[in-house]
């Protein structure tokens, strides 16, 4: 159960989107998460069948309930299993930050890639992973709409499947350390939607204002048009991930990590990558890098920086010209956290820029949206 407090938002206003009506208000207490998750094992013929179920309750957007993951599997052998094979709603493979719990993470949220790229982290399919040695694979065949995908929210429009893989190798160093590292890929294919035929109908424009339709002048024809058919473009994006572990034991454990990822038309959380509407390819990169420090057996702190370039060849109309913007997202992230057992309590403040912010003049800015946060945490 995560419980969150936004004791300070720099983006909170006391008003209504004029769009959709919903508040801007953010400093408030919500429910960030509350899960129960529930597995079983059996053995069979040398290896062994599981399955999990795992249920989430949350009020980010009001209250909701729903299915976050369910799969079955089978491990063989059973007690160190070389290969796992698994399907149903997981986790999607991907480099470091997307696969990893939430009741784990040290810091709040993850960084703007991981939110743009794999919205929600989790998509149904099918999983193949092991490990053998120093060395670490996973392989997945999933629909290519994760649960959080602005657009389908989780149902596939597209026939194909989004291929992903990861290779990696964790190694054990002199005095408790421990290296991990990783290289992913996905490709696979979206859908640009298409629209259906209009037929011709007219408008009234009220030229003399008097409310009254005089003559034919007055009506405008609007003609109608044809259908467009949906279409698909290919989608794809390649990462790597680096996490240095290390034990000073007069002050405590310690992790430092860095992620980049490289992609194309694959956004589908912060800005939805669509090369058709736009006319040419949206190529994306983003990178966090970060360390997290224990001090005693209680407190841990640490930093994360993270940065998102939305669309590296963004371009923007300023009178007569063309010109390039920057459409990229950073946070520098400074977390404070007590933790005993299975509780702890986070202070974080993240110091956010967002790109897509507008001056009184009407001209691309980038806006203000730093923020402070409490969580309590508890697991059971």
């Amino acid at each position: 159960m995560q419980a969150d407090s936004v004791a300070w938002s720099q983006d909170s206003v006391d008003e209504l989107d004029p769009a959709t009506r919903r508040p801007l208000n953010q400093e408030r207490f919500l429910i960030r998460r509350g899960r129960v998750r529930a597995e079983a094992r059996r053995p069979a013929r040398g290896g062994a069948i599981s399955g999990a179920l795992e249920l989430d309750g949350n009020t980010i957007d009001g209250p909701a309930a729903r299915l976050l993951g369910a799969q079955i599997g089978y491990a063989y052998p059973a007690r160190a299993p070389l290969v796992t094979i698994s399907a149903g709603l997981f986790k999607t493979p991907f480099g470091a930050e997307v696969p990893a719990s939430e009741r784990d993470k040290p810091f709040l949220e993850p960084p703007a890639f991981a939110r743009g790229l794999f919205p929600g982290n989790y998509d149904a399919g099918v999983m193949a992973q092991g490990r053998y040695g120093l060395a670490r694979w996973s392989a997945a065949l999933v629909n290519g709409a994760p649960v959080g995908d602005a657009q389908w929210r989780g149902r596939d429009p597209a026939g194909s499947y989004d291929v992903v893989l990861r290779l990696g190798a964790a190694v054990l160093g002199p005095r408790r350390l421990r290296v991990e590292a990783g290289v992913s890929a996905i490709t696979g294919t979206g859908l640009h939607a298409g629209t259906p035929p209009t037929k011709d109908s007219f408008q009234w424009v009220d030229e003399n204002q008097n409310g009254i339709v005089d003559g034919v002048q007055e009506l405008q024809v609007v003609p109608g048009s044809p259908g467009t058919p949906s279409v698909t473009y290919d989608r794809d994006a390649l990462g790597a991930d680096l996490q240095l572990h290390w034990c000073l034991c007069r002050i405590g454990t310690g992790t430092a990590f860095a992620e980049a990822v490289l992609a194309t038309n694959l956004d589908r959380g912060i800005r939805y990558a669509d090369p058709i509407a736009a006319s040419r390819d949206l190529r994306h990169l983003g990178f966090s890098i970060g360390f997290v420090q224990s001090v005693g057996p209680y407190v841990r702190a640490g930093a994360r920086y993270d940065r998102y370039d939305v669309d590296r060849d963004a371009i923007e109309r300023a009178g007569q010209d063309l010109v390039g913007t920057e459409q990229v997202f950073s946070t520098l992230a400074l977390m404070a956290a007590v933790h005993w057992r299975d509780a702890r309590l986070v202070a974080e403040y993240d110091h956010e820029r967002n790109p897509f912010g507008r001056d009184d003049a009407g001209n691309p800015t980038t806006r203000s949206a730093d923020r402070v946060t409490l969580r309590a945490q508890v697991g059971f």
